[in-house]
């Protein structure tokens, strides 16, 4: 009861009006409410990626291919056709996608581990103890350090020393072998921090700049073909200069392929991943605030069958332009907030305690509706919902009353330093004090002739 705006499961119901004409309105209306995502109408997706050089640069092509699905197989589910699909991949997925790839990246490089080769500079800080070891002592240090860890030492300050022990190893065992000299080292040293700078800034997907003239070039229009398909070619091509090439089914418009050209890091990422997640979350159609539509009958109180748009999600103004198929004066919804500020705070009362009866009747539990219509009332009587908790119930004039609800101390010490009084005119003030309750009988007084 915490009068949240914001509910996990939102919904409307609204029931269609009783004619054939608004029944098959009512179908492709449900079409039109229901949200589409790109995974729903995508039937498979082909990556093929390949390394290749370009004017001195290296760089990383995926040619990604997208086949949909034939427009029979959603149909009859959603109110789409292979254009509108087609549209929004040049119009807003193929800008989604490098986005997604630009996240991705940044992502992986913030997180990269740095490694780099020890020198004769880190033997001298490490100590004279250490600098000395040949082959067999450190494999005996290895040995050692490995039976510790093995161990499973809890203190937290013998790891750390342990771990240290175990890099001097490796460091020292790795320049025996390799016997370079503090020279070279200092030169691979400065190397390592010069490429590492170079990643970290090619990290960050810069996509290959391609001139717009050889792309006007490139998509330029024969004689036999059609010109708009150019031109949404070249709007696709313009949109980021790492989209080299584009191309889709003129016919059907059953595919799309496009090529993208990234530069090489040492992060790597996998498309396919990407490109499964952002499906999964990019949105081709919807109407604002609902996510699905169905329809259900059901029998009235006379007996009388009748059909019921159920959606998930809320927006009455939208439901509200279909006022000739569909019953607007019968619209419920479990959201009292949205209740509230449409139809006052009096539908929000009756909202509560159906939702609170439907609660209890799942488990075969029938309330009163008196001790119902008292919580609704009081969560309401204000003009507004409230919550019915220890924050709601602060705005209440009574101080005995707060102290009975919960976190008492808190309340009292309130009370104290702010030299409230209280009326008795509540119930439980009443009930703390020993003063009869001014409800029931005990609203009126009974006297009786003594002769």
């Amino acid at each position: 009861m915490v009068a949240s705006s914001n509910i996990k499961t939102p919904m409307m119901s609204v029931p269609v009006l009783n004619t054939k004409k608004a029944f098959k309105r009512a179908k492709t209306l449900r079409k039109q409410l229901t949200r589409v995502c790109l995974a729903e109408v995508l039937q498979k997706v082909d990556v093929v990626e390949t390394l290749r050089i370009e004017s001195y640069q290296k760089l990383r092509s995926f040619k990604v291919t997208f086949h949909f699905l034939p427009p029979k197989r959603y149909r009859d589910d959603k109110l789409l056709t292979p254009h509108q699909i087609l549209r929004y991949m040049e119009t807003r997925f193929f800008r989604l996608l490098l986005e997604a790839i630009k996240k991705r990246t940044a992502k992986l490089a913030s997180i990269a581990v740095e490694t780099r080769k020890t020198t004769s500079r880190d033997k001298d800080l490490d100590g004279p103890g250490t600098a000395g070891l040949d082959d067999g002592e450190a494999e005996g240090e290895q040995e050692t350090v490995d039976d510790q860890g093995e161990e499973g030492d809890a203190d937290a300050s013998d790891a750390k020393r342990k771990s240290k022990q175990e890099e001097e190893v490796d460091y020292e065992s790795e320049d025996e072998d390799e016997g370079v000299d503090a020279g070279d080292d200092q030169g691979d040293e400065e190397a390592e921090e010069n490429s590492q700078l170079n990643t970290v800034e090619e990290s960050q997907p810069e996509f290959t700049e391609v001139s717009v003239d050889t792309r006007k070039k490139r998509a330029k229009p024969g004689k036999g073909e059609d010109s708009s398909v150019h031109m949404r070619v070249n709007s696709v091509l313009l949109s980021n200069p790492a989209i080299q090439k584009y191309s889709f089914d003129q016919q059907e418009e059953l595919w799309c392929e496009v090529e993208l050209n990234l530069p090489v890091s040492s992060v790597h990422f996998d498309l396919t991943s990407v490109l499964s997640t952002l499906a999964q979350n990019a949105v081709i159609m919807e109407t604002r605030g609902l996510t699905r539509c169905l329809l259900s009958e059901t029998t009235t109180k006379s007996g009388e069958k009748q059909t019921v748009l159920n959606t998930e999600g809320i927006n009455m103004h939208e439901i509200f332009k279909y006022s000739d198929i569909l019953d607007i004066n019968k619209l419920y919804s479990n959201e009292v907030h949205a209740m509230a500020s449409t139809y006052g705070i009096e539908v929000a009362l009756k909202v509560i305690e159906k939702e609170i009866k439907d609660v209890f009747a799942v488990y075969g539990i029938e309330v009163d509706p008196r001790h119902l219509s008292v919580v609704a009332d009081y969560m309401c009587f204000e003009g507004i919902y409230k919550p019915l908790n220890r924050h709601a119930i602060m705005s209440n004039s009574s101080p005995l009353q707060q102290m009975t609800f919960e976190t008492s101390y808190k309340f009292l010490k309130q009370a104290t330093m702010l030299g409230s009084h209280d009326q008795l005119a509540s119930p439980s003030a009443c009930l703390v004090v020993g003063k009869v309750v001014r409800g029931g009988t005990g609203l009126f007084e009974l006297k009786q002739p003594l002769q």
